[in-house]
């Protein structure tokens, strides 16, 4: 499961950035920007799925579960300002600050991710 997250959440930072570059402020969408955006929200219920999975798991054991649900309510923001994000700038209205703090939000994530022992990166060697 840990490898469907890891995955999954790195194909929505791809596909997030994509879509938003396929936006044209002055023109508008791009003929790609409707499959991307699919694909994006495709990806982002299997991040949150997954991820649901594996905090359900880490709670089970006998670990610090603050962290998790810490990392677990990061997560959630990173996917709500993702969205939002992709709203404000097909609304035409200024969205690079939401962008930015997005990307800062999932660095936050991928962080708190990094430094837990049981599901991070170093759980795959196990």
């Amino acid at each position: 499961m840990l490898h469907l997250h890891i995955l999954s959440w790195l194909l929505v930072l791809i596909l997030f950035y994509s879509s938003y570059e396929n936006f044209s402020d002055r023109q508008g969408p791009s003929r790609l920007y409707k499959p991307l955006h699919m694909t994006l929200r495709l990806f982002m219920l299997i991040t949150i799925v997954s991820g649901i999975v594996l905090f359900v798991q880490v709670m089970k054991g006998d670990i610090d579960h603050m962290m998790y649900g810490l990392k677990f309510v990061f997560g959630l923001a990173t996917i709500g300002l993702a969205e939002m994000t992709l709203a404000k700038k097909k609304k035409k209205k200024p969205s690079r600050t939401f962008f930015i703090i997005t990307f800062v939000v999932a660095l936050i994530t991928i962080g708190l991710g990094l430094h837990l022992p049981m599901v991070g990166i170093m759980g795959m060697f196990k």
